[in-house]
C-alpha cells in the first residue's frame, strides 16, 4: 500500500517499536521520506527519520511512571500542531472538508446547496393591485407564512409575510381596503439557488431573516428558502 512517492509518519514513544522498526529497511529501499514522532531523539526510528518531532516527556502522570499518559497527551498536541500546520500550507477550507467527511453534518451542510432544500412547488404568488382578502388567502393556501408578490412581466415586486399582515393592523384603521402593493416589502432578501447552504444558513442567522427567497441565474424566482430548513 506504501508507495515511493509517499511521506510516512512514524509515532513510537521509545522510538523502537518493533513493529515500526522493521519497516524501515523496506521504506529505506523505496526512498520514502520517514518523519519519527518519538520521545527518544537517539532510537532506531530516530536515527533513521529525514525529520523528527520530539514528543518527550520528563515523567508520565500515572502514579507509577509507566503507564503512557503524558507521553500520549504529547503525541496527540504535536499531532494537531501538524495537521493544523499542514492545513494552513495547503489552504484547505472547509469545502475540503466537506469532500472528505461527506457522511458528517458538517459535509452535508457545505456540500448542500440552496436549491438541494428550497421549497419550489406551488409557491404562493400573488399581483400588486392584490385584494387584502385574496392575499390573505393565498398566504394560507401557500403554507409558507408569505406571499410573493409579481408584477405583470412576472417579475418579483415585493413580499408579504405574516408580519407584513400585522404591521398593516397596526398601521392602518382598515387594512382590508388595502391591496398587495401596499403592505409589500419592497426589495426583499434574496439569494442564488447555488449558493451553498452553509452560507445561506449564516446569512439568515445574521440578518435575522426567517425566508429568503431564491433566484436563478438570470434572476428568476424559482423558490423559498425557510429558517426551519436549516437544522
Amino acid at each position: 500500500m506504501i508507495k515511493p512517492t509517499d511521506t510516512v509518519l512514524m509515532i513510537s514513544n521509545s522510538g523502537e517499536s518493533e513493529e515500526l522498526v522493521r519497516l524501515i529497511p523496506f521504506l529505506q529501499y523505496q526512498e520514502n521520506r520517514i518523519i519519527a514522532m518519538t520521545g527518544r531523539l537517539n532510537s532506531t526510528l530516530a536515527v533513521n527519520a529525514h525529520a523528527v518531532l520530539d514528543i518527550s516527556v520528563k515523567q508520565e502522570a500515572c502514579t507509577n511512571n509507566l503507564a503512557p499518559t503524558s507521553s500520549t497527551t504529547a503525541t496527540l498536541v504535536m499531532g494537531d500542531a501538524l495537521a493544523v500546520a499542514l492545513s494552513t500550507l495547503k489552504d484547505f477550507k472547509p469545502e475540503d472538508f466537506a469532500r472528505f467527511h461527506p457522511g458528517g453534518s458538517l459535509g452535508r451542510r457545505l456540500l448542500t446547496k440552496v436549491r438541494d432544500v428550497m421549497h419550489k412547488q406551488n409557491l404562493p404568488t400573488c399581483q400588486p393591485d392584490t385584494t387584502f382578502r385574496d392575499l390573505i388567502h393565498s398566504i394560507s393556501a401557500g403554507r409558507l407564512g408569505l406571499v410573493l408578490v409579481m408584477d405583470g412581466n412576472e417579475e418579483l415586486a415585493g413580499i408579504i409575510t405574516d408580519g407584513d399582515v400585522r404591521r398593516a393592523f397596526e398601521m392602518h384603521e382598515d387594512p382590508t381596503t388595502l391591496s398587495a402593493q401596499h403592505i409589500m416589502t419592497k426589495q426583499p432578501k434574496v439569494i442564488g439557488q447555488n449558493e451553498s447552504f452553509a452560507f445561506a444558513e449564516e446569512y439568515m442567522r445574521t440578518k435575522k431573516l426567517s425566508s429568503l427567497i431564491v433566484l436563478d441565474a438570470h434572476d428568476n424566482v424559482v423558490g423559498v428558502l425557510q429558517i426551519y430548513d436549516i437544522g
